[in-house]
């Protein structure tokens, strides 16, 4: 069985992280033994090495999967990236189709796991009433992670595949209500997220998600000013980063939220400097939407509604974007 060397391995990691060799040293080690080792000429000391790895936003369990991947878990690997490209398009039908026959082949631990996110993550988009969904995602989880505290999971450095798959969790608990448990998770693993400090993009879309997520299940609670924090949060990340594609649910998100605060003034001017946006980048439905929510708050400027009827109004437009 061909094997990579750990020097190659870290030479792809760095590479797909976007990283120098300067950058993923500093702090660390030195530029020149960052080069020694990805050339196969230095063997770096466990703390080094578990240094470079939390740089990287991997761990040493995916750095050995990487190393005795074989060729057939490879191609494997290849057909279920295809697979998350057919569910991120949305042609769900062909996924689940290519899942089920992919189901039948022996897989790692890995692929396995990641075969179960791809299983839930279409069940999740058809809207699925499942009421398993939360125990099957843990299930996946603990195949790479199977001591893992979740109420106390802040310290752990997450796969690209962990994090996806708590992120969906979180999402979980929130459609089954269970609106408190979902925004523990989702504290802990955006604090986890924040300290791997990863440049990987895969850790820069779940940390966004995951920052917006957290601020509709704050407002599900009514608890605006926290909600407003994350929202903010995934505003910066979304507009320093190269990720922008959620801004304009984003935008909207803090509008609604600025408008549960009493504050239709900032909540108005919002959403008409954002309408023209949309239409810009092709979201004509979501600025049709956005249009409806500033007619009511102009129909509303000399008479705010009450709090239950901000609530409900919130919750109809959230359905909407949705």
């Amino acid at each position: 069985m061909e094997r990579n060397t750990l020097g190659e391995i870290i030479y792809t990691l760095r590479k797909k992280a976007g990283l120098t060799q300067e950058a993923l040293a500093e702090g660390i080690c030195s530029p020149i033994s960052v080069s020694r080792i990805e050339n196969g000429n230095q063997m770096p000391s466990g703390r080094v090495l578990e240094k470079l790895l939390e740089r990287l936003g991997t761990g040493t369990y995916e750095l050995c999967s990487v190393y005795y991947e074989n060729e057939q878990q490879a191609s494997l690997r290849r057909a279920l990236d295809e697979i998350n490209a057919q569910v991120s398009s949305g042609d769900l039908d062909s996924a689940r189709a290519a899942l089920r026959e992919l189901s039948a082949r022996e897989m790692d631990a890995g692929s396995l796991q990641y075969t179960k996110m791809l299983f839930a993550a279409i069940r999740m988009k058809d809207g699925t009433d499942d009421t398993g969904m939360e125990a099957e995602l843990e299930s996946a989880l603990r195949l790479t992670k199977p001591n893992i505290d979740l109420r106390d999971c802040r310290g752990e450095l997450f796969s690209p595949a962990e994090a996806n798959l708590l992120v969906m969790l979180t999402e979980a608990k929130y459609l089954a209500g269970k609106s408190l448990e979902a925004i523990r998770l989702g504290e802990e693993v955006l604090f986890a997220l924040e300290r791997s400090r990863s440049r990987l993009s895969e850790f820069h879309v779940f940390h966004i998600n995951l920052a917006h997520n957290l601020s509709q299940y704050l407002v599900s609670e009514g608890r605006y000013e926290e909600a407003l924090f994350y929202a903010r949060r995934a505003e910066e990340l979304s507009i320093h980063g190269t990720e922008q594609f959620m801004l304009p649910e984003i935008e909207f998100g803090i509008a609604q939220i600025l408008n549960n605060m009493g504050k239709p003034e900032e909540s108005r001017a919002r959403v008409e400097a954002l309408i023209p946006y949309m239409r810009l980048i092709g979201k004509t439905q979501m600025a049709d939407v956005a249009q409806e929510y500033l007619e009511m708050l102009r129909s509303n400027a000399d008479a705010g509604p009450c709090e239950k009827e901000r609530h409900e109004r919130l919750v109809y437009f959230e359905n909407l974007i949705k």
